[in-house]
């Protein structure tokens, strides 16, 4: 079955950043996730993020969000085996919607009830 020269380029275009992100991670030094800042991809246009940090001594943890779709992935890069292992994926639109699930007290409606009763809020 033929395919279309675009979705042809799209295929190899995200087996291609798979690939770089896997070879930066597998070079990158030790910083945790709070200290890189996630990096949209320059060259694949699509406005991806990506959050990487070590997930033990052998494995980092990558992430990858795309914006516009409202999808997340997450995997596991093993360097020395040379390895990239799909974990898991999601469309997070719905995810993005709840306000506090598995939130702690007090949660944001507990908040807006004190500030809506505080004495002297204009």
């Amino acid at each position: 079955m033929p395919c279309s020269w675009s979705a042809s380029r799209r295929g190899l275009g995200l087996l291609a950043f798979v690939g770089l992100a896997a070879a930066w991670i597998g070079a990158a030094s030790r910083e945790t996730v709070a200290q890189r800042p996630a990096v949209a991809d320059p060259q694949a246009g699509s406005g991806l993020w990506i959050s990487a940090g070590p997930l033990d001594d052998q494995r980092r943890l990558l992430i990858v969000i795309d914006p516009q779709l409202k999808n997340a992935a997450v995997y596991h890069v093993d360097a020395a085996a040379g390895t990239l292992a799909l974990k898991s994926t999601r469309d997070i639109t719905f995810d993005l919607m709840v306000g506090d699930f598995n939130a702690q007290a007090p949660k944001p409606a507990d908040i807006r009830k004190m500030l809506d009763v505080a004495p002297g809020r204009p």
